[in-house]
């Protein structure tokens, strides 16, 4: 179901009948599409350059990502996440 550009009242027409089970899944596929990332969104945020974030990306560290060209390069929030837990340093306390 496309719910892109309905008013809450054409929502509320075309989700009348959905149980229950329909609404979670249609709530559900909403709530885990992932913001992607370019590799130069990645090295800004990282204060990295692009080019280590691209050798990382294609040595695997990232994990999956989408590569529609070879200059079109996306990985998931979620990866990128989790490739910079590996450098977090933590604390230690002084008492």
């Amino acid at each position: 179901m496309n719910l892109r550009g309905k008013t809450r009242e054409q929502l509320e027409a075309g989700l009348a009948h959905k149980s229950r089970s329909e609404l979670i899944d249609l709530i559900h596929s909403l709530v885990t599409v992932e913001q992607l990332l370019k590799p130069s969104e990645i090295a800004a945020r990282s204060c990295l350059n692009k080019r280590a974030v691209l050798r990382d990306i294609r040595n695997g560290k990232f994990g999956a990502y989408y590569c529609r060209a070879e200059n079109s390069i996306a990985v998931p929030t979620s990866s990128v996440n989790e490739w910079r837990r590996r450098f977090l340093v933590t604390a230690k306390e002084n008492l």
